[in-house]
């Protein structure tokens, strides 16, 4: 066996592998940090009303629901939604997301109105409307409850909010929705570290194992 397909087999495992450890120990030590923290912030802040609406420039909660002011879109009744079109790849078929609409949404709170400014990201859906057997949407209509989680840009006339991630859920449905994250971050990372540390003592016994067998002088066959 020549030198180059005796490091083969190592060398595959190992390219395989270290990425494999190297994405585990982010996922299991870094990520799960990152949403504890942010779902700590989020604990700490408190759902807001219009009259709370003071500070500018301030990280604000907001419970409502989509106000009849808001413009129905290209795909009525929703006012706001993702894309979603099934694809087949190499013969495995699967909904695939492409971009939406954003626009601007204005949100009923119980003692006024906010307007939450164009380009938020969209976490969590209520509606669905199936256009097709390939093509679905998925978003906000007029009415549906809304929880809206962004920074306080105007205060008044008209309080706005830019910079938002809104969603189909409480305060207490997100802070559930982060831990149950939280938890699924740490448990990828774990299989992911088990998976990368096999494949990397894969490699090493491969280098022992092939070092031996191809390291090993052949007997002296010369007569005495």
């Amino acid at each position: 066996m020549g030198k180059m397909e005796r490091w083969l087999v190592p060398g595959v495992f190992a390219a395989v592998g270290v990425p494999f450890l190297a994405a585990g120990v982010v996922l299991w030590a870094v990520v799960p940090q990152a949403v504890a923290d942010h779902a700590q912030q989020m604990e700490r802040l408190p759902v807001s009303t219009a009259a709370t609406l003071k500070e500018r420039g301030a990280m604000v909660m907001l419970e409502g629901e989509i106000s009849d002011r808001t413009p129905t879109g290209d795909q009525p009744p929703l006012v706001a939604y993702r894309e979603y079109r099934r694809v087949t790849r190499d013969g495995e078929t699967e909904w695939e997301s492409w971009p939406g609409q954003t626009p601007t949404l204005w949100v009923d709170l119980p003692d006024g109105q906010v307007e939450v400014v164009a380009g938020y990201q969209l976490r969590s859906t209520p509606s669905r409307l199936e256009a097709n057997q390939s093509l679905r949407y998925e978003g906000f209509k007029v009415g549906d409850p809304i929880l809206v989680v962004g920074n306080l840009a105007v205060t008044r006339p008209r309080p706005q909010v830019n910079d938002a991630e809104v969603g189909y859920e409480t305060k207490a449905g997100y802070l559930v929705a982060l831990a149950e994250e939280e938890e699924s971050a740490r448990w990828l990372g774990i299989i992911f570290v088990i998976l990368g540390s096999a494949l990397n003592l894969g490699a090493v016994l491969a280098i022992y194992l092939l070092g031996g067998s191809g390291g090993a002088a052949p007997p002296d066959s010369t007569p005495s």
